[in-house]
């Protein structure tokens, strides 16, 4: 008896499997809409490409022509067949096509291409549900293309391996349950389609092939592989293990049976798809236009194709794609090589699966002669993309494989286990699949958020109100470590954005650390919040808090350098938008944050002894040092200051000699260090030296007072001694 005779059949229906596909339909579904809810509409492969293609058949209702004029409409209408756009365009009918297709382009994110941002699109606030539901309806078209692929691969599992439902629910998770599928499943594209149309017509032939099917069986796997051509061409490629399951139908059956079986799936190949191929073939010579493709689309191919030793060395990227990499974000480290051990071991243990191919009683030896050779012509094909083709180095390519994949993995991973242990392994395999779906829709909702409103924040450490010309205002500044740094080390700032009404341009923030010398010790040019929220963005009333870390090079010399920043149009850093008061009076391009003081690596250490003096807001006296001049008389004092809080507004310090009336013989104000250390820029343990001094008779002088006071004039408090309300006496003529 061969290996085939029982596949297919059950010996006792279990209709809990019934359940169990209930389940993981609800487990998809559920990841479906969470990835869906984190991710912008527009977001994915050549989202905005395979949206722009829907919408011209949703327009126009016609065919294209591989033509230049063609490419400005989408390239996607040169390289693909028509069935997932059509379906896509054609499901939103009755929504308007004018306001959907300028939503779309004005979505378009342009710092995408200068590498300043990871998002290709901008969530445009107020967008219209009108406007925004065709997007919408492309994704469902999308997800469903990733259901069919659940249900066909539970289909493809339970016909070689009928009684084995967890086996069957192991292969659909790690074909659906992968991040990088389910990132496909809610973005507009025919990826997920093209897996799914692959996966009907791997189910509809191996379900032809093993259950005794009479030759008209083949007709539904004939027209599965034409709607998989219809979908996408490299789906074709699928018709090679749908030969294999024929020829063991060929096995069971006979030739005739046989014959009969390839007649009716050819007659439904011709009858469905056959108008489209004879199409290419009419106009452009080709049943598969490649030539004309490249001709219209010079970019398809690589000028120089890589070698072989170039080619092979993608290999861990085409892998990680496989996994996790979203366009430009990537799946953290410790998930990619999770997921590449996950892989590794399920293929391994294909090697130790092959102890039960002779003695079983089901498909298991037709995931070696079908489904192996299935994926190796993927992965070959996935190579040569990446050896030819202009950014083919995308494993997600490889996901026409999926269902495929999810049986041998399946497969693989039981093999290291007796068979009394399958279910636990399988089971295992289930459970691994979620928390990686989970993680990627954690790294997904990380990277795509947009930022919170920072009104339930702290106010900023510094309040401001400036605004620009073109909406964007600032509204502080925060600190948290201080307005002071030493070379080498880095200085965290945290700005405040907010706009009253939507910004209509994509304007480029600028955050420059100038030296005193105007030489540039830190340059920022790009969008807020790392590249995630570029202007048109911005939400009107809501205050958002962008944090920097600002690296201070190690060569810098100590000095007081100056934060500033700006705005300019994205395409052109030349023109600065200018800083604005409220009536409309240009201020200036730019506007200066705050000094930053560059200090000696290690200064700020406290001083031992007591404190001369306490002010408000942290401020200490540490010494005083009376200076006299030729004469004997008080001609400048030495001061040391420290802080015991982190300040954020500048004090101006104030020297005076009195005689015995009070009377003032000399004053000196001055910010600390002739403003070289401004306040502003102290933070808690530093400890600033600091000389003042005089030239003005202070010959019958009777005391000396030190104090400090503030932008509006006001005297700083003293906290003790309590001798003076807002100033200490540091010296008397009478001594101490």
């Amino acid at each position: 008896m061969n290996d085939t005779q029982h596949v297919g059949r059950s010996d006792a229906p279990d209709s809990r499997h019934r359940w169990v596909l209930a389940a993981a339909i609800a487990v998809y579904a559920l990841f479906v809409a969470a990835y869906a809810l984190v991710t912008p509409v527009f977001e994915g492969f050549d989202a905005q490409a395979h949206y722009a293609a829907a919408t011209f058949y949703r327009a126009e209702r016609r065919l294209p022509e591989l033509t230049p004029a063609t490419v400005a409409d989408s390239y996607e209408l040169i390289t693909q067949p028509p069935l997932y756009h059509a379906l896509a365009g054609l499901a939103a009918l009755g929504w308007p096509v004018e306001e959907a297709r300028s939503l779309a382009q004005e979505s378009t994110n342009l710092y995408f291409d200068k590498s300043l941002s990871y998002r290709q699109s901008v969530v445009l606030p107020g967008a219209s549900p009108a406007a925004l539901a065709p997007a919408w309806i492309a994704r469902f078209v999308s997800a469903l293309g990733g259901l069919l692929t659940l249900l066909c691969t539970w289909w493809l599992a339970r016909t070689l391996f009928p009684r084995r439902q967890w086996l069957a629910l192991a292969a659909v998770a790690v074909a659906v349950l992968n991040p990088q599928f389910l990132y496909t499943s809610v973005s507009i594209t025919n990826d997920a389609w093209s897996a799914g149309m692959a996966a009907l017509a791997l189910a509809t032939a191996a379900h032809a092939a093993l259950n005794g099917s009479s030759p008209r069986a083949w007709l539904w796997a004939g027209l599965a592989l034409a709607l998989a051509g219809l979908t996408k061409y490299s789906a074709l490629l699928v018709a090679v293990p749908m030969g294999i399951f024929w020829l063991a139908y060929w096995r069971r059956q006979g030739w005739r049976a046989a014959l009969s079986g390839a007649l009716w799936a050819a007659g439904a190949f011709v009858l469905i798809a056959g108008w489209w191929f004879a199409r290419n073939l009419w106009l452009y010579g080709e049943i598969v236009p490649f030539e004309r493709m490249a001709a219209v689309l010079p970019t398809m191919r690589r000028a120089i194709p890589y070698d072989l030793a170039r080619t092979l060395a993608h290999v861990p990227w085409l892998v990680a794609s496989f996994w996790g990499v979203f366009v430009a974000i990537i799946a953290p480290p410790w998930y990619l090589d999770a997921t590449r051990w996950l892989m590794i071991g399920g293929l391994a243990g294909l090697v130790p699966a092959l102890r039960f191919v002779r003695r079983a009683r089901d498909g298991l030896s037709l995931v070696y002669l079908a489904l192996l050779p299935w994926l190796a012509i993927v992965a070959l094909s996935v190579l040569y993309w990446t050896q030819t083709v202009e950014y083919g180095e995308q494993g997600r390519l490889a996901h026409i494989g999926a269902s495929a994949f999810g049986v041998t993995m399946a497969v693989g991973w039981a093999g290291w286990l007796p068979a009394r242990w399958r279910s636990l392994a399988h089971g295992l395999l289930v459970a691994a699949m979620i928390a990686a779906a989970a993680a990627g829709f954690v790294v997904l909702r990380n990277a795509f958020a947009l930022p919170p409103a920072a009104s339930a924040m702290a106010a900023p450490q510094r309040a401001l109100d400036a605004r620009f010309d073109g909406g964007m205002r600032v509204a502080g500044v925060d600190f948290p470590a201080g307005a002071a740094v030493a070379p080498g080390s880095t200085l965290p700032v945290t700005l405040y954005f907010t706009t009253d009404a939507p910004i209509a341009e994509d304007y480029t923030l600028f955050l420059h650390l100038a030296g005193e010398s105007d030489d540039l010790l830190y340059q920022f040019d790009g969008v807020a919040q790392a590249g995630r929220h570029p202007t048109r963005q911005w939400v009107p009333g809501m205050l958002f808090a962008d944090r920097y870390d600002i690296p201070i090079p190690a060569t810098a010399i100590p000095q007081l350098a100056t934060l500033s920043l700006g705005f300019y149009p994205a395409e052109d850093a030349n023109l600065r938008r200018p800083l604005i008061d409220a009536s409309g009076q240009v201020l200036g391009d730019r506007l200066v944050l705050a000094p930053v003081r560059i200090v000696e690596p290690g200064q700020g250490a406290p001083a031992a002894a007591p404190p001369l003096a306490r002010f408000d807001n942290g401020i200490t006296l540490l010494g005083a040092q009376l200076q006299s001049g030729d004469d004997g008389m008080p001609a400048g004092v030495s001061l040391i200051w420290g802080t015991t809080t982190t300040l954020h507004s500048d004090y101006t310090v104030f020297v005076q000699v009195l005689d015995a009336e009070n009377r003032i013989l000399a004053q000196v104000d001055q910010q600390p260090q002739e403003g070289q250390s401004p306040t502003s820029t102290w933070r808690a343990g530093d400890v600033v030296q600091d000389a003042v001094a005089w030239t003005a008779d202070t010959s019958g002088w009777a005391r000396v007072i030190v104090g400090l006071y503030g932008a509006d004039g006001v005297r700083l408090g003293v906290v003790e001694p309590v001798t003076l309300p807002d100033a200490v006496q540091i010296a008397t003529a009478s001594g101490p």
